[in-house]
């Protein structure tokens, strides 16, 4: 669920482990308005619906929602999963696992490095938790409204700056995440001037439609390390198929193969 929604890769992905598992299921795209409230959130939960992926702007409405939160809800504010049972909303944050699966997946380390964050919505809140768990040196965050950057800063140790301030930022850092909405429409980026920055720079972008992005192409042009959102999609789809579905994800399906073909990458 998520506004706008039709771009994401998720039904793809789970509908295709769903069929290799063998399960009776569905999974769907749900578009939503921005307005959504947290008793409409929660009477999906009267329609039959197992759960929900949740993605922009709603992570923080599905926290709100829930009455059992994991420790990464808790942590984040912010919720990617919830699960209908029992007359009851639980919430879970598996973008942070799907963070630290990307890093993994591309032979990088979050550990003793200094890290800037793009943005401080949803996705920011995972990244920002992520970083804390990969046990980075230093987290800097910087967003288009400070005030929101001061405010995940106070939750996650972090110094904060003015959206302004990222190009001197990016020079001085190790791992460059851009957690906004950025690139989502193939033309908009955080636009940075790569030039300056240091050789073993790594970028992650947890934006990965449409395939061609100006952040991420610039950097490559660059001929910096750039790990891209579908790691990030796949980290994260994991724990959440098997928290829907009860079953281990099936190894017969190459995700990544399986994703860059429909990007046609």
């Amino acid at each position: 669920m998520g506004a706008p929604v039709t771009h994401s890769l998720s039904p793809l992905l789970m509908n295709s482990w769903i069929k290799a598992a063998g399960i009776e299921a569905a999974y769907l795209p749900f578009p939503a308005r921005d307005n959504l409230s947290i008793n409409a959130l929660r009477a999906l939960g009267q329609t039959g619906l197992i759960g929900l992926n949740v993605t922009l702007p709603f992570k923080t409405l599905a926290a709100k929602s829930a009455d059992i939160r994991s420790s990464g809800v808790q942590a984040t504010g912010a919720a990617n999963l919830i699960l209908f049972k029992n007359d009851k909303v639980e919430a879970h944050n598996t973008d942070i696992e799907g963070v630290l699966y990307a890093f993994s997946q591309a032979g990088q380390s979050l550990e003793n490095k200094s890290v800037l964050v793009l943005g401080a919505g949803g996705v920011a809140r995972a990244v920002c938790a992520a970083v804390r768990q990969g046990k980075a040196s230093r987290l800097i965050i910087t967003n288009r409204t400070r005030a929101r950057a001061d405010e995940l800063a106070l939750m996650f140790e972090a110094d904060a700056f003015d959206w302004y301030d990222r190009q001197s930022l990016v020079n001085d850092v190790d791992v460059i995440i851009n957690a906004t909405n950025l690139g989502l429409d193939g033309q908009s980026s955080p636009e940075i001037d790569w030039t300056n920055c240091k050789k073993e720079t790594v970028v992650f972008d947890t934006v990965y439609t449409p395939s061609r992005r100006p952040f991420t192409d610039s950097a490559k042009t660059s001929g910096i390390t750039v790990i891209d959102g579908l790691s990030m999609l796949i980290g994260q789809a994991r724990p959440s198929f098997e928290a829907l579905f009860g079953t281990p994800v099936p190894d017969l399906v190459d995700a990544q193969a399986l994703l860059r073909k429909e990007l046609g990458q």
